[in-house]
């Protein structure tokens, strides 16, 4: 078993580089940066006209425009490989038990990296908003029962004890990208009330997701074969590998393939962004957004592998035989005909059916609802409580934050989180304006960015957009997190 856990921990420390769900606790409440509005579309900006992404000239991309986030809500590196104590000080050390005390029921994994092209906003002289974003955005997301964990590790021998099945039914995974093209909206209603929404056309680019319905493994007690029960389907709508299904082969992507991916439309998809901002007095505001709620319907190469059934494997049969000069030998041609003989009766049994055929996926859905109490015209206080959606999971996470407008040029943001299970998440954010040029940056857990070892949580955002129109007064910190 020890090469399925090398298997694992290659995974896992694989995963935080992968390039799902935007988590933007600090920007919420950064109301002169322009991208805060990815997160509530019913803030009104004090820019006439903001202006963003890799459009503006050079030397506003330092840093560039982008958008990282990885979350974990179960372990760290360091859970998994740290140094040693004693005579092992020294060593780095592989630490599978303290790996399966951190485990959770269900392992969340999240990323995303996000490219945006152009970022644009127009405040108009009724106080209307008009925004405009074309962005490139790559999500990953997996979901590991921790009886997976379990079974890789210590094998099925405390479910067969507790005559119990080893249910991995809550396993998912799915990486996919696309390009994302958003137009919205956003005007006051009196005074004391704001709303917005963004709608959003999505083209797939690639697309690899599972969908369990049932995976469930058995051992019986007497003769300890393992009966396997599934139903899943496996999708993938990519031409960076292709399955042929008359001669079992995988054909990998030329070039050419994957330019043709990049610029392809086929793969249509719809999204909308809302939210709701509410002036309750002056120093007390409230506010909701509902964001990436929509679909992307795979139609290009797609391929759906279906597999719905029950097996029990009885083992593999070893023989050993006589050779030529009269030595006994082991029965190489047996075993490979009985793994053979495995694999085609798992086709067989669990209809594992690849078929060319269109499906749909669907975003992983965020809420959130914030409130603020300004103290101070230039000092704010807010609360922000965040919801993921995504498949069979719900992920929640609560900050709190205090928010400053200290000039008109400069606004400091800092925030604490609870989220992946760990109170250790402080945020830090800002944006500097000189001239027209804004530039900003924010993360919700630096010392993440420190010690990315010690981090569940490690997401940051900058870039700059080029402001105009901007109020000479000096504005309150807007009522956000």
């Amino acid at each position: 078993m020890k090469i399925f856990k090398y298997i694992i921990v290659a995974v896992l420390l694989s995963i935080p580089f992968l390039a799902k769900a935007q988590q933007a606790n600090t920007l919420y409440y950064m109301d002169r940066v322009f991208q805060s509005q990815t997160v509530n579309i019913s803030e009104i900006p004090d820019n006439k006209i903001q202006v963003g992404g890799l459009i503006v000239p050079l030397f506003g991309q330092l840093p560039p425009a982008l958008y990282f986030n990885y979350s974990n809500n179960s372990f760290n590196y360091n859970h998994i490989i740290h140094h040693g104590k004693g005579e092992m000080k020294d060593s780095l050390v592989l630490d599978m038990p303290l790996l399966m005390k951190k485990v959770r029921k269900n392992t969340c994994m999240r990323n995303e990296f996000r490219l945006d092209y152009l970022n644009f906003s127009y405040r108009t002289k009724s106080n209307a908003v008009i925004t405009v974003n074309l962005s490139d955005r790559f999500l990953f997301g997996s979901t590991i029962p921790r009886s997976f964990f379990d079974f890789v590790l210590h094998g099925n021998r405390q479910y067969m004890l507790d005559g119990e099945a080893c249910d991995m039914s809550r396993f998912s995974f799915s990486a996919t990208a696309f390009h994302e093209l958003g137009i919205g909206f956003t005007t006051s209603i009196r005074e004391k009330l704001s709303v917005g929404g963004r709608m959003k056309l999505l083209f797939g680019i690639a697309d690899v997701s599972t969908k369990v319905g049932s995976l469930e493994l058995v051992t019986d007690p007497e003769m300890y074969f393992i009966t396997v029960g599934a139903d899943m389907k496996i999708q993938k709508s990519t031409s960076l590998v292709d399955y042929d299904i008359f001669d079992s082969t995988f054909n990998f992507a030329s070039l050419g393939d994957i330019k043709s991916d990049l610029a392809s439309f086929k793969n249509l998809g719809l999204g909308i962004d809302v939210g709701v901002s509410y002036k309750i007095t002056d120093k007390i505001s409230v506010s909701f957004s509902a964001t990436d709620i929509g679909f992307v319907n795979w139609l290009n190469k797609a391929q759906i592998a279906s597999a719905k059934g029950e097996y029990t494997f009885e083992g593999i049969r070893l023989e050993f035989k006589e050779n030529e000069e009269g030595k006994l030998s082991f029965g190489v041609d047996s075993m490979r005909y009985t793994m053979q003989h495995v694999a085609d009766t798992l086709v067989d049994l669990f209809d594992m059916d690849i078929r060319k055929k269109s499906y749909m996926t669907w975003l992983p859905s965020n809420i959130y609802i914030g409130a603020t109490y300004q103290l101070f015209n230039k000092l704010g206080f807010g609360f922000l409580y965040r919801g993921e959606l995504y498949k069979k999971n719900y992920i929640q996470s609560v900050s709190l934050s205090v928010n400053s407008n200290i000039t008109h040029w400069l606004s400091l943001h800092a925030s604490w989180s609870m989220m992946n299970n760990t109170a250790m998440n402080l945020g830090l954010g800002f944006s500097a304006r000189l001239g027209f040029i804004t530039w900003y940056m924010v993360t919700d857990d630096i010392i993440g960015l420190v010690f990315p070892q010690k981090a569940k949580t490690i997401n940051w955002r900058m870039g700059c957009n080029l402001t105009f129109g901007h109020q000479k007064k000096t504005s309150s910190t807007a009522s956000r997190l």
